[in-house]
């Protein structure tokens, strides 16, 4: 019965932070919104960004990137676009990308590292929008849901140097995080990202490990890991709970710079807990203000 009443009170709260979101929002500044513009030569490979109107007289800018999820296998950036647009309003510049996605067609050709490379693809173009707008984009951060944050982590901690932005943070919602069996059943999820079929003689040796680690973002967190916004549902039911936990405990046992956000009613959709969907939007906004500088 507890459960029943805290989950009305969550829909109510949600209900009046609706509205005060679209309150706020009317007193948002304008922006400009550049649509698909070309990173690369494969059919997916476009990205949005936009621009708030205040861009252009500052010394220099912040972006936010933002990835989609769909499981690694669908998803559009349009999905992200509400996210892109509610920080875009308050003064960042945002973008959106699309990344091409994984079947079963193209097992070891479309991997999460490809998508990694194709994220790093994608801030290239940004830097040269940059450029071409006489924006001065000097820091990034990345930022993504479900899969999405999985690569948002993935790439942000593993490959943070060689973005051509510099990578001041990343921000991530019920991103997976960890590929071992224990955590998510079997490692075929694993076998899938890597994109390297796992053979009982991997198991013997060791190399089902490396396979793992090699797309668990888990394995990349050092005390050096760029600053970053965990978010997770308490009762996520696509995402399992080990995702969470060891995420947060890989930030912890190295001493890296976090923020954890844990939804406790929500499931991956995250939209029984208000409250902590707007501490979450609040800490982008710290993060934006610290890392950024504005």
């Amino acid at each position: 019965m507890a459960e029943f009443f805290q989950r009305i009170i969550a829909i109510l709260l949600s209900s009046v932070s609706v509205i005060s979101t679209f309150i706020g929002g009317l007193s948002f500044e304008n922006f400009e919104l550049f649509k698909d513009i070309r990173y690369g030569e494969a059919e997916r490979n476009i990205i949005d960004i936009y621009v708030p109107d205040s861009a252009y007289d500052n010394d220099y800018n912040g972006v936010i990137l933002y990835i989609h999820g769909g499981s690694w296998t669908g998803g559009n950036k349009e999905d992200m676009a509400s996210k892109a647009r509610r920080f875009v309003q308050k003064g960042y510049i945002t973008a959106s990308m699309n990344y091409t996605l994984y079947d079963d067609e193209h097992f070891g050709t479309v991997t999460a590292l490809t998508m990694c490379d194709e994220i790093g693809m994608a801030i290239e173009a940004i830097k040269e929008f940059s450029d071409k707008k006489d924006l001065n984009i000097t820091k990034l951060a990345v930022s993504g849901y479900s899969a999405g944050a999985h690569l948002s982590m993935l790439y942000g901690f593993s490959r943070a140097d060689e973005s051509a932005i510099e990578l001041v943070f990343t921000a991530n919602q019920v991103g997976p995080s960890d590929f071992h069996a224990e955590v998510w059943g079997s490692t075929g999820l694993a076998s899938m990202l890597a994109g390297i079929e796992i053979t009982e003689k991997m198991k013997l040796n060791g190399e089902e490990e490396e396979v793992i680690n090699l797309v668990s973002p888990t394995a990349y967190v050092t005390k050096d890991t760029v600053p970053s916004i965990l978010a997770y549902g308490g009762t996520d039911m696509i995402v399992p709970s080990g995702n969470a936990q060891r995420i947060k405990a890989a930030f912890e046992d190295a001493g890296a710079v976090h923020s954890y956000i844990l939804y406790p009613l929500s499931n991956h959709g995250l939209g029984l807990d208000p409250l902590c969907e707007m501490e979450y939007i609040n800490t982008v906004e710290q993060y934006c203000v610290e890392y950024f500088g504005y």
